[in-house]
């Protein structure tokens, strides 16, 4: 191997060093645990609402259905990525500066996912929300992203 090949394995990976150095995560297993009572009011409202709201028709073509990210002062969507039928990986971005967080452990997020700011709001349990109304017992995981 000659000096310019042997430069650029070092460059290759020290670059893929960085990259993957650089991963942001979230944990949404971990945090501060918050009720539903506890979440602010305006939260609690749009939850309330898109559960008397939501509509899952079996066999009609008509569906109304929670989005997997609902934002307030923020702007996050909820990316993931496929290997054929599969989903390999599930993130979080947000959308004005770019920033990527990657969901780590169970691939299966339950959702939904309330952002306000910086601070997020992950269910503990899946279908907290659904055409039935809001768990009133509810708990939510917080985290601030930085």
């Amino acid at each position: 191997m000659n000096k310019w090949q042997k430069i650029t394995v070092v460059i290759a990976f020290g670059a893929i060093s960085i990259c993957f150095g650089c991963t942001r995560s979230i944990d949404y297993t971990e945090g501060e645990k918050v009720e539903y009572s506890d979440l602010p009011k305006e939260v609690q409202d749009t939850l309330t609402w898109w559960g008397e709201h939501t509509i899952i028709s079996v066999g009609d073509t008509v569906r109304v259905e929670l989005p997997d990210v609902i934002c307030y002062k923020s702007d996050y969507s909820f990316l993931y990525s496929k290997f054929g039928p599969w989903i390999i990986s599930r993130k979080l971005k947000r959308n004005t500066d770019g920033k990527v967080w990657k969901f780590s452990r169970n691939l299966n997020i339950p959702t939904q996912i309330v952002t306000i700011g910086d601070t997020i709001y992950i269910p503990s349990e899946y279908n907290l929300v659904d055409c039935t109304g809001v768990d009133s017992n509810a708990v939510f995981i917080r985290q601030i992203l930085r």
